[in-house]
């Protein structure tokens, strides 16, 4: 099971892009003319939204344009590192949850990468168990990769978004909103651990 963490890998990569994650849900938290900002700690900063109006909104297009671009290097240079497929246990116990399209296409690493890598970059963070490039997961660990059926449901439910939204489509709808981007990812993630822990998911490979 993967900690809370790999929450914070794309909104990293995001921040990095020259972005401010605003948390909308803790907006009432604020004073009036205020947003609540949160990376591991939150705090009312002023709304430049309001202030700036589609200066900002320019600029978040451009924040969230440098980001689709970055994740795409970062995935082809983790390609040219060396990939492999999904390890056939964790693709026969996840057969239920995902389809052929997800499965077969999405591919996986470990270790470090070149430092200007967006995967390296947040893998200093020695909490992010794995990070997602549009169908490359860079795990941390090659146990996590051959053993952690759970954080494998997380990261493929993004490879899954990168093949509906497109990896710029995926970029904006982080810069945008994370939340609704992660919370899908780590509700499949508990479904699956849920599963594994009450006997419903079993090893099939052959």
């Amino acid at each position: 099971m993967s900690s809370p963490f790999p929450t914070r890998l794309l909104r990293a990569l995001a921040l990095l892009a020259g972005l401010a994650m605003s948390v909308d849900a803790g907006a009432a938290t604020c004073p009036p003319g205020q947003r609540q900002v949160c990376l591991d700690t939150c705090l009312c900063l002023p709304d430049l939204g309001a202030v700036l109006g589609p200066v900002l909104t320019d600029t978040r297009k451009m924040a969230a344009q440098a980001l689709g671009v970055w994740l795409q290097q970062s995935r082809d240079q983790a390609e040219q590192g060396g990939t492999e497929p999904i390890p056939l246990e964790i693709r026969a116990q996840l057969q239920p949850y995902f389809s052929d399209e997800v499965l077969m296409t999405a591919r996986y690493s470990t270790g470090a990468l070149d430092e200007l890598n967006a995967a390296q970059t947040i893998m200093q963070n020695p909490d992010t168990e794995a990070v997602t490039l549009v169908d490359v997961i860079v795990f941390r660990r090659e146990v996590d990769a051959q053993k952690d059926v759970a954080l494998w449901a997380h990261e493929l439910w993004h490879v899954k978004q990168y093949q509906e939204w497109g990896v710029q489509g995926f970029a904006t709808r982080y810069s945008e909103d994370f939340d609704a981007v992660e919370a899908p990812a780590y509700e499949m993630q508990r479904r699956v651990a849920k599963d594994l822990r009450d006997g419903k998911v079993t090893a099939q490979a052959q």
